[in-house]
């Protein structure tokens, strides 16, 4: 007997089935109180009754490298982390627990071993085969039942024979179960091996043992359907890779210890004699920290822009390790990055734009009311080659700073932007800029009709929340759009108390 499906639960906590380095879309937000509807549906998708559309994104894995993200219905993702939930016990633990992360890099460096042998797999969650994988859930769990289920959740989650979704924690896991397999074929030949994800290392005591791992993982990948990363596959001496691991800790901490030497000189430029020079509480090490960061980013930026296309990679080295980090730790940094900093670290690394936009949120939240968001966000969607992932991004951040210096002559542009986005060939991007236009006041009938009319259940009751949202439509339209499910109806209703609750 299989266990029971608790699809309610999860359609109660719909951030648990929100897809990960993508913001929260208004498809999923507008559904907040409908968890019933959602149970039931969920059901049925379960049940092989009925199947929804889905969408394919590209979002950016490195540098201009895109990656294909599927975005689903809510019911569907509902159903899928359900599903993997009922069976996760069966299934076994996941290599991402809390602080697997930390044993895996320290793997190599507390194995006293000559070599280390480095790989991963290539496009893994896109070339996944399902009839393996279904067999590896059957071996598992014994439940034939969910495995059946897991088969018709697919079809509205991606589709086709090959791959699972990507950016969900549902396929983290199931594709633990798939990878395992490679593990154990390794550890069995007698291979020292750690993986997190389908990150491999392996430690071998010399050059030719090295080169039988990477002989080995790549026949067992075969096996699975799956080839290596010819690209991420290395031998180094473990010599090498405590070196560069060194290097890396000893170019941070220059800047942080050079940081502290600097803010120490301020203290006792202010006047603050009186202190013992060498009292550690002198100077706090979030400040530090952030004027590390605030230096590192500048550097940074003068390497990016002071050196030649083919050379910037090399040159780059240890900065974009911390990127990210910086715009973390710089959010609520009493002055704000310079302009052209930021329109930068986009275009030289598009993968960091989410971290860009979060940065811009924060410093709006915190009410950094001297600073214009709106030339930053018109600089952003004035870019070129803008993915769907980046629109989407740009959407939410537009929607959060939408109160903020409307004033200002960089607002039109960016509006002028969100209106164009109404007819992007990505429905999921439509159903953001329509609602990121009613709240600005913008979205008008005919255009929600248009909407409305290129609309599957992906997105119509994002629609329905939008027009109610922006207000004023006819009451024909009204009950046409609002009544047409009841997914719409709850949309709408959801759309009606959140706009009175701000007024």
């Amino acid at each position: 007997m299989g266990t029971k499906i608790d699809t309610f639960s999860v359609a109660k906590e719909l951030k648990t089935i929100k897809l990960e380095r993508l913001p929260t879309l208004i498809t999923d937000t507008c559904l907040t109180d409908c968890a019933k509807e959602i149970a039931i549906t969920a059901d049925m998708i379960l049940a092989g009754e009925v199947t929804f559309p889905y969408e394919t994104l590209a979002m950016p894995k490195k540098k201009f490298e895109p990656r294909p993200v599927s975005v689903s219905t809510t019911a569907a993702r509902v159903a899928y982390a359900a599903l993997v939930g009922s069976i996760e016990k069966d299934l076994g633990p996941t290599s991402r627990q809390e602080g697997n992360w930390e044993k895996y890099k320290s793997f190599a460096a507390k194995n006293d071993s000559g070599y280390v042998v480095e790989f991963d797999i290539a496009s893994f969650y896109e070339y996944i085969d399902r009839g393996v994988l279904s067999q590896q859930i059957l071996n598992h769990t014994l439940n034939s039942d969910a495995t059946q289920k897991l088969n018709r959740v697919l079809k509205s989650l991606i589709g086709g024979s090959r791959g699972i979704p990507q950016l969900l924690s549902a396929s983290d896991h199931l594709s633990d179960v798939y990878i395992g397999t490679l593990e154990r074929r390794l550890v069995r030949d007698g291979f020292s091996v750690a993986r997190y994800a389908d990150d491999f290392t392996a430690v071998c005591p010399d050059w030719e043992t090295s080169n039988t791992v990477i002989e080995r993982a790549a026949e067992y990948a075969r096996d699975l359907g799956l080839v290596l990363s010819s690209e991420k596959t290395n031998i180094k001496k473990r010599a090498t890779l405590l070196s560069n691991a060194e290097a890396e800790a000893r170019f941070i901490n220059d800047y942080f210890e050079a940081a502290k030497s600097e803010l120490m000189a301020k203290v006792f430029l202010w006047g603050d004699y009186d202190l013992p020079a060498e009292d550690p509480g002198l100077v706090d090490d979030r400040e530090a920290m952030k004027a590390t960061m605030w230096s590192l980013v500048h550097d940074w930026h003068k390497i990016a822009t002071g050196t030649e296309p083919e050379d910037y990679v090399h040159s780059e080295g240890h900065y974009r390790v911390f990127l990210r980090m910086a715009l973390g730790w710089l959010q609520g940094n009493s002055e704000r990055l310079p302009e052209e900093v930021i329109q930068e670290i986009v275009f030289k690394h598009p993968i960091f734009l989410d971290a860009v936009c979060k940065y811009i949120t924060f410093r709006s939240d915190i009410g950094a009311f001297w600073e214009d968001p709106w030339v930053t966000l018109k600089n952003l969607t004035a870019m070129g080659r803008q993915s769907p992932w980046a629109k989407l991004w740009l959407l939410d951040t537009i929607s959060s700073t939408h109160t903020q210096k409307m004033n200002s002559p960089n607002y039109a542009p960016v509006m002028a932007w969100v209106d164009k986005q109404l007819y992007d060939r990505h429905e999921v991007v439509r159903a953001q800029a329509a609602w990121v236009a009613s709240c600005h006041g913008r979205l008008s009938e005919s255009s929600l009709t248009g909407l409305y009319r290129q609309a599957s259940p992906l997105s119509q009751h994002a629609l329905s929340a939008c027009m109610a949202n922006q207000g004023g439509a006819g009451k024909g339209i009204t009950q046409a759009i609002k009544h047409d499910n009841p997914m719409n109806r709850r949309a709408f209703e959801w759309a009606e108390n959140e706009k009175s609750s701000t007024n």
